[in-house]
């Protein structure tokens, strides 16, 4: 793709020009005229859909060309639109959709994704992985059959044996060579409004594998971190590798988790997570290879003033959180959480950066609030401590 697409929130300015989209998508697969006009008039998409469920919309040089939506039932996600504009299609936002309703499906702890298919679509929910669970007549065109189709979503929680990650040195980020113009342009907003960002070099997974047995391989390629925060603020429009990072879990004495939530001299102020970061040249080891734990380790340091050496180490997970891949390791500590939490705001107080503005202490997933948690930090507290 020349120019990335970027996803955002639908709002409820867009119901028309995401209406259009749906009537002329549907007309590209050439239905009659009549019913064309029946579907017209009896299907929009509507203030109300914008508010009452989760709308992504794509853009491509800032114009709205695809959409979908969301809406949680029971143990699944029923996609109930999802449509790209004969001129957009082709370009895989199709699918770039659907893994952005799948993030938040498995973010929202849902075990499927659910809708019912154009007749002419079902070879493409098919190629992804969908099964059919049944049918029914097309109130468009009786003769038709619209199937109800299914996929089950992948464990995101993925027991680890070993880490087994490469650097390429000669390797680059499509995304980032292919958008360097709109890259830099976002980064001197994103300066505005915190000055206090620095444009450093990180690690970029380019791909990934991993054995029946928990080992983790792939290689890494060096980008900058504006390209990352673009990236990242695009709705991580491009899904070749993924952001593998690592998470420090502290666990205390009595079993509860500690979380920081992020100062303002960061760029994630406000997110609640466990002590973590973005892998980067200083990973690295003189043979090549990603120190990933020694990354876990230096980080719960720079961040916490906690060693790693003061835990027992617990299990290591990777927890998957779309085209981001959080590598975790759970510390247990002595100390009890009170303690814990009072060294670590203090140690933030005393550094320049003060990455911390709160340490929030968990007895169990459901302490942490709705807002300003990423999906991978609440699948993390989900799996420990329930």
């Amino acid at each position: 793709m020349p120019v990335a697409p970027r996803l955002r929130p639908g709002r409820i300015a867009d119901a028309a020009v995401l209406t259009d989209i749906l009537h002329r998508s549907k007309g590209s697969w050439g239905y009659p005229e009549p019913e064309m006009a029946g579907f017209r008039a009896n299907n929009r998409v509507t203030p109300a859909t914008l508010t009452s469920q989760t709308v992504i919309v794509a853009e491509l040089d800032g114009r709205p060309v695809a959409f979908a939506t969301g809406e949680a039932r029971e143990d699944h996600l029923f996609v109930d639109y999802l449509f790209v504009a004969p001129e957009a299609q082709g370009l895989g936002l199709g699918r770039l959709l659907l893994a952005a309703l799948e993030d938040h499906a498995r973010s929202a702890g849902l075990a499927h994704l659910r809708l019912e298919s154009d007749a002419n679509a079902v070879g493409f929910y098919r190629r992804l992985g969908f099964g059919i669970l049944g049918d029914r007549a097309s109130t468009m065109i009786p003769t038709l059959r619209i199937p109800l189709m299914q996929r089950t979503l992948a464990d995101p929680v993925l027991p680890l044996s070993g880490l087994a990650l490469t650097f390429d040195p000669a390797g680059r980020w499509s995304f980032e060579t292919d958008n360097e113009a709109a890259i830099a342009a976002h980064w001197r907003a994103a300066v505005a409004r915190n000055p206090h960002m620095w444009n450093g070099r990180m690690l970029q997974a380019t791909d990934l594998a991993l054995t029946p047995e928990g080992l983790l391989s792939g290689s890494c390629v060096e980008i900058a971190f504006a390209s990352f925060i673009a990236w990242r603020d695009w709705g991580c429009p491009d899904r070749n590798g993924a952001n593998v990072f690592g998470s420090a879990v502290v666990r205390a004495a009595g079993g509860e988790l500690l979380f920081g939530v992020m100062g303002p001299k960061t760029a994630n102020h406000g997110l609640i997570y466990p002590p973590g970061g973005s892998l980067d040249p200083g990973d690295l080891r003189p043979d090549g290879t990603v120190d990933l734990e020694g990354s876990i380790a230096r980080e719960l340091l720079e961040e916490t003033g906690l060693c790693i050496d003061e835990a027992e180490p617990g299990a290591l997970f990777a927890v998957r959180d779309g085209p981001r891949l959080s590598v975790a390791r759970e510390l247990r500590f002595a100390a009890d959480a009170t303690r814990l939490r009072a060294r670590m705001l203090a140690h933030s107080r005393q550094t320049p950066e003060e990455e911390l503005a709160d340490v929030l202490i968990l007895e169990r997933a459901s302490d942490l609030p709705a807002a300003q948690v990423p999906a991978f930090a609440r699948l993390i507290a989900r799996h420990l401590i329930g």
